[in-house]
């Protein structure tokens, strides 16, 4: 939840950070060019990361996560050159936006499979109610304390008392490992392991286009929460806490979205019309938030669209558990999941952000973002339904 504090309310401090470091050529474009550098250099070590720190005990894995975040956000708090900004966002996007794929190793430890769709809804609820804290709570904390950089200060006090508080409690409950899970032995060394479990994960076609269609959502959503609190003010004239107040819907209704999205798709027991569907609503949504400036309608896009934003989310990371994959594949195919994500959260900082550049302004940059979720809708298409009652049927006709 802290973590995506930080990583979505980088917008809300973006106009404050382009100020300070406006001396040093640093503007808004360019400010999107560095975090897209440093969600590239995500897109680099997710995976290598991944495969490493899974063999780890969760234990030690999510804490050094954990520790390397916290560094990243104490970096970039203290930046007074461009290369400590560089070096700090770096950090924050490697480790911070790495912390779901760790969290695997914990729940195949602890989590019974017809809990997951549930624990990834709260688990996915629980970071947008960081979203919400950034949009809300950001400009009042620069407001009280005269700079963007308490926020950072703030952040890293209190994942310092999580990663204490996760050490401490980490080991109470019970919980077994992959091997034992899957009622195997240890036939192979470590190397040899993760070896078959990733040619177990890169040969499955699911896994492949969930991550290549996931970029399709994420370049326009990042976009929105990167670019628009900028657009809305400089080039809309509108108030700061206006377009938090704005921006704060996103993650209220993803939130929402992403505990009932489960609820639903266990109710009429099919799960592609909650995940294909949203790839030609969101389209429209977003569009329509470059199109008025009237504040109850922007507030009912922004609602809508981070609703859709997040309803697929839960059922797309449980399709992992639901097609056959090994404990360990499982950990690598969130791994490369997340390795798309964070290639869509690159583009929205790097390709968006040239697009600025090209155009002058944000305003036609988020009107082309606008059109990348018709990739998500079109390719999602061609997923297996995994829905219960699919399921039920093909195991009925076998």
């Amino acid at each position: 939840m802290v973590s995506f504090l930080i990583i979505s309310g980088l917008g809300m401090m973006a106009p404050n950070i382009v100020k300070d470091f406006e001396k040093f050529g640093i503007d808004t474009a360019k400010m999107g060019k560095i975090v897209g550098l440093a969600t590239w250099c995500q897109v680099i070590f997710v995976i290598p990361l991944s495969m490493f720190l899974s063999k780890i005990n969760p234990k030690f894995s999510v804490s050094l996560t954990l520790f390397f975040a916290i560094i990243g956000f104490a970096v970039i708090g203290l930046a007074q050159q461009v290369p400590m900004l560089y070096a700090g966002c770096i950090l924050f996007a490697v480790f911070a936006n790495l912390v779901p794929t760790m969290l695997v190793g914990v729940k195949v430890r602890g989590v019974p499979p017809h809990h997951m769709a549930q624990i990834n809804g709260i688990e996915n609820f629980a970071s947008v109610i960081g979203m919400i804290v950034a949009f809300l709570i950001i400009p009042v904390l620069i407001a009280v304390f005269g700079t963007w950089r308490s926020v950072f200060y703030i952040v890293v006090t209190i994942m310092m008392i999580c990663l204490i508080f996760y050490l401490i409690l980490y080991g109470n409950g019970n919980r077994i490992t992959f091997d034992q899970a899957e009622g195997t032995t240890d036939a192979g060394g470590p190397g040899e392991n993760m070896l078959a479990a990733l040619k177990e994960t890169i040969s499955n076609k699911v896994v492949w286009l969930t991550g290549i269609a996931y970029p399709g959502t994420t370049v326009i959503w990042y976009a929105t929460l990167l670019f628009w609190p900028t657009y809305a003010v400089e080039e809309r004239g509108i108030d700061l806490s206006q377009a938090g107040i704005v921006l704060a819907m996103i993650p209220v209704f993803s939130a929402i979205g992403a505990l009932v999205s489960p609820m639903l798709a266990k109710k009429i027991g099919y799960d592609k019309p909650l995940i294909c569907s949203w790839g030609f609503i969101l389209p429209v949504l977003y569009y329509m938030m470059t199109v008025t400036t009237n504040l109850p309608l922007l507030i009912l896009f922004a609602a809508l669209a981070g609703f859709g934003a997040y309803c697929f989310v839960p059922l797309v990371f449980t399709n992992m558990y639901k097609i056959g994959l090994s404990k360990p594949a499982i950990t690598i195919a969130v791994g490369i999941i997340m390795t798309f994500v964070t290639i869509g959260i690159a583009l929205a900082g790097s390709a968006v952000g040239s697009l600025i550049e090209a155009f002058g302004g944000i305003e036609k940059a988020l009107r082309i973002a606008c059109l990348t979720p018709f990739w998500f809708g079109i390719l999602t298409l061609f997923l297996p339904e995994l829905g219960h009652k699919k399921t039920q049927q093909l195991e009925i006709k076998a």
